[in-house]
């Protein structure tokens, strides 16, 4: 059996909805399983025993309807058994149709165009996203062994690589390695950068450590501008480029901790499998969007701020929206502190 599973969204989202890919070969070890993705998020994929093959969409067959078509016209020529969509925006549904593919499988948003899907999922809008994710795998005519952790599959050249770099831009080998993450693609995301300094020079203070500033494209003056409200400057690497997400995640595989705002980098900690403490912005809650709960991956959102539960903070989120540099404020480094700290003391210390 040849499947075909798609997921066109950003570094997070692909990799939360891994779990499908693997569950898929677990529960059809003999069956082809490619996994469509953006063009710049594929090599997270390479080497995973779960995906054979990495489809890719790039910038201008995004741009340019007619490479897009063609795109579609690849599909359709390699005779997939099974589609899956896990985005249903109009562009994938009509790629799924269009695949001729026996089963065609999507979730149903009660939009016109979940109808053009062979067999529509009903979309689980109050669950996690992980779990929202894996509820297309009841749209399967056969029965799915669910599996629910998602990784990056580094070689071992790639991670002594990475940690030869790190020595060549002064970071200690014997000392543990801090990474954070201050800075995201989408800016609603920024913890302010006052409160960030605060709390990295509580970690520093804390433990004999040393910490590594991640940064993207077009956000590395940001990251010194940050960088310069340390104290502990010199124990501060912000110099290191990641060139691809593949020297992202041998980064984070040769730190112990990852701290940060809720961004793509976050996602490729935890699949490294480092642990984790995130920074959610207001109209974000970690009940969706904290994947394995537990000792090993936790943050802190506007319940923990307002002291409020989900329900309520459900019906407050446009209020969280309209007025996000606001009550982003209400998360405090004093309250990022109070629950990093154990953290602190079972992973560094």
């Amino acid at each position: 059996m040849k499947i075909l599973v798609i997921r066109l969204k950003q570094i997070g989202d692909a990799l939360i909805s891994l779990p499908v890919c693997k569950s898929l070969k677990q529960t059809l070890p003999e069956a082809q399983i490619d996994y469509l993705v953006y063009e710049h998020i594929a090599p997270l994929f390479e080497h995973h025993p779960a995906i054979d093959n990495v489809l890719t969409i790039s910038p201008e067959q995004r741009r340019n309807r007619w490479k897009y078509f063609q795109k579609m016209r690849e599909i359709r020529r390699a005779r997939y058994d099974m589609v899956i969509d896990l985005l249903t925006v109009p562009i994938t549904v009509l790629m799924t149709r269009f695949s001729g593919a026996k089963w065609q499988i999507g979730f149903d948003k009660g939009k016109w165009r979940s109808h053009l899907y062979k067999t529509p999922v009903p979309h689980l809008d109050t669950a996690s996203s992980l779990e929202a994710k894996l509820s297309i795998l009841k749209g399967l005519p056969f029965d799915v062994e669910t599996i629910r952790s998602f990784d990056v599959v580094l070689e071992r050249e790639e991670i002594e690589a990475m940690r030869h770099r790190m020595t060549q831009a002064g970071i200690p080998t014997d000392r543990p390695v801090l990474l954070f993450s201050p800075v995201s693609r989408l800016a609603f995301k920024n913890w302010p950068d006052d409160y960030f300094a605060s709390v990295v020079d509580y970690c520093l203070d804390q433990c004999d450590t040393h910490a590594v500033m991640v940064w993207g494209p077009d956000e590395q003056s940001a990251v010194e501008n940050l960088t310069k409200k340390i104290k502990h400057q010199e124990r501060v690497c912000a110099t290191i480029r990641t060139r691809n997400l593949r020297e992202l995640a041998a980064l984070a595989k040769n730190s112990v901790l990852f701290i940060g705002n809720d961004s793509g980098p976050r996602h490729v900690a935890e699949a490294v499998g480092i642990p984790t403490f995130t920074i959610f912005s207001p109209p974000i809650g970690k009940h969706a969007w904290l994947p394995h709960k537990g000792a090993r991956h936790q943050g802190v959102d506007m319940c923990d701020a307002l002291n409020i539960d989900v329900p309520t903070w459900l019906k407050r989120v446009g209020e969280f929206h309209k007025q996000r540099d606001y009550f982003y404020r209400k998360i405090t480094p004093e309250l990022v502190i109070h629950k990093l700290d154990p953290m602190l003391r079972e992973f560094v210390a």
